[in-house]
């Protein structure tokens, strides 16, 4: 009898035959310590008997499985895997239904997102590129911007050799540990790559300067960018106005104007755009904007948030009064009671979600062009990019969750843990990567591309975090848990600034450099800044990780890739865990079947509490941890962070009012917060239906805006931004 070496793949490929995968496949249903071993020797030796030379097939290799099973007397285990074998046969199933050829491992769900949001189709919507080829597209238009090194370069042999660089790009990028923000997947190769995402505009307070921000908005939001403005320097409603003899009608009424031309811009040619609109606390109409997002369908495509002064912060935690001015003249036109109106702002996010608050003197006292290019006053619609005026962004993510390998310890048992060289591999070709993106990119305006060239001001961030500390085996709401998101962050920060530090050596440093922070302190660096935690509520689809520094919204539900029966889905780390926990198979199959109906095991009593202390989910943590989780992130990230902060149904308006004055003692650059169901005429349901949903919606009337214009699934507030779970559009794609 020869040996099996060879085996036929379902495509008809011929690969290297590996009885490992047999004895992995045969643990998954049968826990016994040796008999994993001793049924694959059974099968092998079978296998060889009835293909008498040949090289079998992989539907052969399992069907000799399955009676293996049975002829041990292992009934429940071959039940298990005749189901498994089903499970995969539908899922291959729903793999040639989409049209898509798989080429590089991934599953359904990833492959629909790639099919509907970034693989290119012809003129009759056929898939015309594999997940392989769209990232090879992208490694290669970036891997373009490389120039041989010159020989008196002290580090010639880092550059050159784009060759080299696609091939490191496009290694990242297939095995899921950096995936670049979703303008990368659509642009790159095209004649319009527009490769950036975040974008502010400078709004000033004369008619031409306003319209001429409209302009420049459209252009912008055609392109597929993303847009934030100030409007503070706007004078108040009823201010004179000099040149009509006429009186103001204030920055709300403009906000309109701003909003309409967005309702008419489809994004790319795909999705609406999305703002963030920010007045500074002390503006005299501050009490108008804070309830400007009230009425049904008023300001509906932006963001708000409240442009709050440490000033105004001190005055609401010693109940003082603080001043309004008419940022025309800087005159005082009123003065209030800084708690009252915390109040306001406070009372009205715990019934809608808006405004936000972004603490703008966090911001600039971590600014490194403060001297030379000014104050930072807005940000990009989800917050997370504070930028000057025509100043823009483009960004990717680690996938954290890639990094984490077994390892034994000193005690010989088995223990997960960070692969920190390959992480800090990784976050520096990253770095490249997206530095490189800065020249690729078309810029939609002239200043735009001006100022892109001039700071270079990159957005590195992470995802997959909670997946991270599942597989470390630490609690998101813990003390270790936050202790790990500075741990990680601050090294890849780290990372991130030594590989900037080499670019400049290399490349050069960024044009603002002079007269920058950076100057004065002898640190000569490629980008005005490299971190930011952006909402990666698609490209965590396509990593298949949970999206940014959330915790993850559930463990188990139903992803309708296909139709409306769908395909169900356990958190691999949580199946992995209650499988090799010591409950019995009746008890495991109760607990998947109360995660699907709640996505909870916190109230599962007889699970053991370390797993229901480590795998917590969205509304398991409690608003307070999830500012310290923002808080620690935001200490080694030089941009700002993206994050939502949750509330329960039942949490009060002092619940809101303690969070948002805990992020600003905790140096976030700025918060916003979900309170579940604040949404009117919403009811959001975990308990499915007819169904097997996990997430369903129950709308009594409408409202068409909080759900995906897309799918028609409900919208959730995932990193501060309103995100589609079931086809992964989100309002601020990244």
């Amino acid at each position: 009898m020869t040996d099996l070496t060879k085996i036929i793949k379902r495509d008809g490929r011929v690969a290297a035959f590996d009885e490992n995968k047999i004895i992995e496949a045969i643990r998954a249903v049968v826990s016994y310590k040796h008999e994993p071993e001793r049924l694959t020797k059974i099968a092998i030796t079978i296998l060889k008997k009835g293909v008498n030379g040949e090289i079998p097939t992989v539907e052969q290799v399992q069907d000799v499985v399955e009676q293996v099973l049975m002829a041990a007397g292992h009934y429940e285990a071959a039940k298990a895997y005749i189901l498994y074998r089903q499970k995969h046969q539908k899922v291959r199933e729903v793999k040639e239904i989409l049209g898509v050829k798989d080429d590089v491992g991934l599953n359904t769900n990833q492959l629909k997102v790639l099919e509907n949001r970034f693989l290119r189709h012809d003129e009759f919507g056929r898939v015309m590129e594999t997940p392989g080829q769209l990232f090879r597209r992208v490694a290669k238009f970036i891997s373009e911007q490389e120039k041989p090194a010159s020989r008196r370069q002290s580090n010639a042999s880092r550059g050159g050799n784009p060759k080299q660089w696609e091939e490191k790009f496009y290694s990242i990028i297939s095995r899921m540990e950096f995936v670049p923000a979703g303008c990368y997947f659509r642009g790159a190769g095209t004649k319009s790559a527009v490769l950036a995402n975040c974008f502010v505009l400078p709004v000033e307070d004369n008619m031409a300067a306003i319209f001429n921000s409209v302009k420049w908005l459209a252009l912008i939001q055609q392109a597929g960018g993303g847009t934030g403005f100030n409007f503070s320097k706007l004078r108040p409603k009823g201010d004179y106005v000099k040149s009509s003899g006429g009186f103001a009608t204030g920055p709300v009424s403009f906000m309109k104007v701003f909003d309409a031309a967005t309702g008419q811009v489809m994004q790319g040619g795909y999705r609406m755009g999305a703002n963030m609109g920010i007045l500074d606390v002390d503006h005299p109409d501050i009490g108008e904007f804070i309830i400007c997002k009230t009425e049904e369908g008023e300001i509906a495509n932006f963001n708000i948030s409240v442009g709050a002064s440490d000033e105004f912060m001190r005055a609401v935690k010693e109940n003082k009064n603080f001043k309004l001015r008419n940022p025309r003249n800087k005159e005082v036109v009123q003065t209030i009671k800084a708690r009252q109106l915390f109040s306001q702002i406070v009372n009205l996010a715990w019934r809608t979600g808006d405004p936000g608050m972004i603490f703008l003197d966090t911001i600039n006292k971590h600014n490194p062009v403060l001297k030379t290019l000014g104050l930072l006053k807005a940000t990009n619609p989800c917050g997370e990019q504070p930028l000057h005026p025509f100043d823009v962004c483009n960004l990717g993510s680690i996938n954290l969750s890639k990094f984490i390998e077994q390892a034994r310890n000193s005690k010989h048992e088995i223990r997960s843990k960070v692969n920190w060289k390959r992480l800090e591999e990784v976050v520096k070709i990253a770095v490249r990567f997206l530095d490189n993106g800065v020249d690729a990119s078309r810029y939609p305006l002239e200043q735009v591309a001006k100022m892109a060239q001039a700071n270079r001001r990159i957005g590195l961030g992470v995802m997959g975090f909670a997946d991270m500390l599942y597989q470390l085996g630490v609690g998101y709401n813990t003390d270790e848990g936050v202790s790990w998101a500075e741990k990680i962050m601050k090294f890849v920060n780290r990372a991130a600034v030594e590989e900037s530090i080499l670019l400049a050596k290399e490349k050069g440093v960024f044009v603002n450099w002079q007269g920058s922070d950076y100057e004065r302190k002898g640190i000569r660096r490629r980008n005005l800044a490299v971190t930011t935690i952006a909402p990666t509520g698609t490209i965590s689809m396509v990593a298949d990780c949970s999206s940014g520094i959330e915790p993850n919204f559930a463990l188990s539900y139903v992803k309708n890739v296909i139709d409306e029966q769908g395909l169900s889905y356990v958190n691999p780390y949580f199946k992995q865990a209650v499988e090799a926990s010591n409950l019995s198979n009746e008890q495991k199959i109760d607990v998947y079947r109360r995660v699907a109906n709640t996505g909870r095991c916190t109230d599962i009593e007889y699970l053991h509490q370390k797993i229901k202390q480590v795998f917590v989910t969205a509304y398991d943590v409690c608003p307070e941890w999830h500012v310290k989780m923002q808080a620690a992130f935001q200490k080694y990230t030089e941009n700002a962070v993206s994050k939502t902060i949750n509330f329960s149904a039942n949490a009060t308006m002092t619940d809101v009012e303690k969070a948002y004055m805990l992020a600003w003692e905790l140096k976030c650059k700025g918060i916003t917060i979900y309170r579940s169901g604040s949404k009117e005429d919403q009811v959001l349901s975990t308990q499915p239906k007819k169904s097997k949903q996990l997430i369903q919606s129950k709308i009594k009337i409408k409202p068409l805006k909080d759900r995906c214009p897309e799918c028609g699934s409900l919208m959730e507030m995932v990193e501060g931004c309103a995100t589609c779970r079931k086809c992964g559009f989100s309002k601020c794609s990244v």
